[in-house]
C-alpha cells in the first residue's frame, strides 16, 4: 500500500472514529465499458452506538433509482436482479462490489443499504451513477488545456491516466509522439479507492515543439475495443531569433532614389517593436526610426550600415548590418543608352574597316603572284653612235614586219 493510500485510510478511520454520522465513501460516477465488469470501491462509517451490531449477519444490499428503490444485489442472496458480487467484508466496513455484464448504453444510480438482524437498518443517501459506453472513455491528461502555453526551456511533465473500472482487464497507455524521458506506467489509487493506470513523460520544451500536438491513447486488447485518445497542442513562447534586415534595391542607387529596408524575425508571441539604427562610423549605433520597414531617399548622408533591433515580452534580438550605397554618377538611363549605342557603332565601324583592309591586302598579294618576278636593268651613259645603232635596228625591224606581211597571200 502506497504512503498516500495509507494516509487517506488513516484520515478516514480517524474521521469515522470521531464521528457519529452515517457516511459512505465511493465515487459519485463511474464510466464503464460494455462487455467488461464494473468495480465500485466502497467503504462506510456508522455511529458508535451501532458498531456492536456490525457482524457477519449484516447484509449489504444495493438498490437502484433511489434510496427507497428496488433491491438489485445482496451480499447474502445468491440470486439477484443484477449479476454481481459484494467482494468487501461488511464487518470491516468494506462494501466494495463488482457488477457484471452491463449492456451498452445502460445508465443507472445505485444506493447501498445495511440491513442487520436488529436495529442496524440504514440506506446511505449518497448514490453512485454507472454509465456504460460502447467505446473506451478517453484518458485524462494533466495538466490539461486544449492549447498549453509554455516558455522555451521549461522542463515539462505530462501525465496520462485512466480509471481501471474492471480490475481483471488492464489497458495500455501510449504517447504520440514520445518525447524525452518516459516513466514506467504505474498503478495508483485515487481518493475514492479507484485504481488508476498512469504514465508520464518529461522533456525540455524548445521552439521546435511549437504547435506540436501531443496525444495519449488508451488501448484495450480484449473485445477489440477501439483506442481512445486525449491530446493537447503546445504553444511555445520564446524571444525573437533569426532576425534579418533586407534592403531594396540591394545595389547602389543614384541620389534621389527610394531605398526600402525591411526587418523579419521569428518570435512567439510576435515581435511587438522594431527599431532601426545606423552605424555612425565610430561603431556607435544611432536610432533612426521605429517600424518593420524604413523608407529612405538616397543622398550622401543616408549612405552607411543599418541594423534592425526587435523586441517581445520574452527578450530581444538584432540583425546583421546591411549597407545602403549611393552611386555618385548622375547619368540618366537615356544617357547610358546613348553612350552604349555610340560605343556599339564605333565597334562596328572599326570591324568593317578591318575587314576592308584585309580584303585589299589579299587582292594585292594575288596580283603580285600573277605578274611573276620583275627584272631590273641598269642603264649607263652612252654616245650618240650607240643611239643611232639602236634606232637603225628599230627601223629595220619595222621594214621586216611589213615585208613579211606583203609576202603573205591575201584572202579573196
Amino acid at each position: 500500500m502506497s504512503g498516500l493510500k495509507v494516509l487517506v485510510v488513516i484520515i478516514w478511520m480517524l474521521r469515522g472514529a470521531a464521528s457519529n454520522k452515517w457516511e459512505i465513501k465511493m465515487p459519485k460516477k463511474i464510466d464503464a465499458i460494455s462487455g467488461l465488469c464494473v468495480q465500485i470501491p466502497c467503504q462506510f462509517e456508522i455511529p458508535d452506538s451501532f458498531k456492536q451490531s456490525l457482524n457477519n449477519l449484516v447484509e449489504g444490499i444495493w438498490k437502484k433509482i433511489s434510496a427507497e428503490g428496488p433491491n438489485v444485489l445482496s451480499s447474502k442472496m445468491k440470486v439477484s436482479l443484477l449479476k454481481g458480487n459484494v467482494t468487501g467484508n461488511i464487518s470491516d466496513k468494506n462494501c466494495t462490489t463488482v457488477f457484471y455484464s452491463f449492456p451498452d448504453g445502460y445508465s443507472e444510480t445505485f444506493f447501498f443499504r445495511l440491513q442487520g438482524p436488529e436495529t442496524l437498518l440504514y440506506t446511505f443517501q449518497q448514490g453512485i451513477n454507472i454509465t456504460v459506453h460502447k467505446d473506451v472513455p478517453p484518458p485524462i491528461l494533466s495538466p490539461y488545456v486544449q492549447v498549453m502555453e509554455v516558455l522555451e526551456g521549461t522542463r515539462l511533465t505530462l501525465t496520462c491516466s485512466t480509471v481501471i473500472s474492471c480490475p481483471s482487464v488492464q489497458p495500455q497507455l501510449q504517447w504520440n509522439p514520445q518525447l524525452g524521458e518516459k516513466l514506467t506506467p504505474a498503478l495508483q489509487e485515487d481518493e475514492f479507492g479507484q485504481t488508476l493506470l498512469a504514465s508520464s513523460q518529461m522533456f525540455n520544451v524548445t521552439p521546435l515543439n511549437d504547435q506540436l500536438k501531443i496525444s495519449c491513447s488508451v488501448l484495450y486488447y480484449q473485445g477489440a475495443k477501439r483506442p481512445a485518445e486525449t491530446s493537447i497542442t503546445l504553444r511555445v513562447l520564446y524571444a525573437p531569433r533569426n532576425t534579418i534586415a533586407l534592403v531594396s534595391p540591394s545595389d547602389p542607387v543614384s541620389e534621389g532614389s527610394m531605398v526600402v529596408l525591411s526587418c523579419h524575425s521569428d518570435a512567439n508571441p510576435a515581435v511587438q517593436r522594431y527599431e532601426w539604427y545606423k552605424d555612425s562610423g565610430s561603431g556607435k549605433l544611432e536610432l533612426q526610426n521605429q517600424g518593420q520597414t524604413l523608407t529612405l531617399i538616397a543622398k550622401s548622408t543616408v549612405q552607411g550600415l543599418y541594423v534592425c533591433r526587435v523586441y517581445n515580452i520574452h527578450g530581444t534580438d538584432r540583425s546583421r548590418p546591411v549597407a545602403v550605397g549611393i552611386n555618385s554618377c548622375q547619368c540618366s538611363i537615356a544617357l547610358y543608352t546613348i553612350c552604349g549605342l555610340l560605343t556599339l557603332f564605333l565597334i562596328l565601324i572599326t570591324a568593317v574597316g578591318l575587314v576592308k583592309y584585309k580584303s585589299l591586302l589579299n587582292r594585292l598579294e594575288a596580283s603580285e603572284s600573277l605578274r611573276g618576278p620583275m627584272t631590273y636593268a641598269t642603264l649607263h651613259g652612252t654616245s650618240d653612235t650607240v643611239y643611232n645603232v639602236i634606232q637603225t635596228r628599230a627601223s629595220r625591224s619595222e621594214d621586216d614586219y611589213e615585208n613579211r606581211n606583203l609576202g603573205k597571200p591575201h584572202p579573196k
